[in-house]
């Protein structure tokens, strides 16, 4: 059985991924590093000036890429998409995708790869896009205290079933109070502000550019420390 667990920045393992050039991928949540299956991989990755990724196809497996800094652009299926900070880029499995760096700057951006759903669910074909956190309205999420989540990818939004991909900001005295997702697990990325989470009865300290892990059907609650708002990256794989 899985069990939770902070990737700290200064921890990740840095190396070049397959069929990319001039960059960079730390991995923060892998099975390999005690995770489940449901999330193949959740790394931030750098491509500086000169580099890219080269042609590829993840057949089953659908991305997400969360813009921190840079500009960029891919090439999928023929059709060229462009972001920049604060941007998320969709794209399906069996698509195929190239990426590049506009500009002299790094890129630098959240890389999830998520397989379809088990348990015979067939693989859900969607289509590419390029979304802003702004883009989407943001919500109070439940069991939340003064608190706003802006859900950028879900299936309902035009992502799939494998992954839902939000970005939640708690204000000082805000709560996530305690919950449980029996059927997916989840990964916070922290943007900035510093907190805390109690799971299973296990505290869990965590700041800007630490990942935590959150195993399915684990009792899990995250508080904010000090008197800045808390902004993470919430993933939740299977989405729900």
């Amino acid at each position: 059985m899985a069990k939770p667990f902070v990737t700290r920045s200064f921890e990740a393992v840095g190396a070049q991924p397959p069929k990319h050039l001039d960059a960079t991928a730390f991995a923060f949540v892998t099975p390999a590093m005690g995770a489940n299956p449901t999330l193949q991989f959740f790394s931030i990755c750098e491509i500086r000036f000169g580099g890219a990724a080269i042609l590829d196809n993840h057949k089953d497996a659908d991305h997400c890429y969360f813009i921190l800094s840079g500009r960029g652009y891919s090439i999928i299926d023929g059709k060229r998409y462009e972001y920049g900070p604060n941007d998320v880029l969709w794209i399906p499995g069996n698509k195929d995708h190239e990426m590049y760096p506009i500009g002299t700057e790094t890129l630098r951006f959240v890389v999830t790869l998520t397989p379809a759903p088990g348990g015979g669910k067939p693989f859900r074909a969607t289509e590419p896009f390029v979304r802003n956190i702004y883009d989407v309205e943001g919500v109070v999420p439940p069991l939340h205290e003064n608190s706003t989540a802006f859900p950028i990818v879900t299936p309902k939004n035009g992502g799939s079933d494998s992954i839902e991909f939000h970005v939640t900001e708690i204000r000082p005295g805000g709560a996530a109070l305690k919950d449980n997702h029996p059927e997916s697990d989840h990964v916070y990325y922290i943007l900035s502000g510093r907190g805390y989470s109690i799971i299973d009865g296990e505290r869990f300290d965590f700041g800007p550019g630490d990942a935590l892990y959150i195993p399915m059907g684990s009792d899990h609650e995250l508080y904010p420390v000090g008197d800045d708002t808390l902004k993470f990256i919430v993933t939740f794989s299977p989405a729900r």
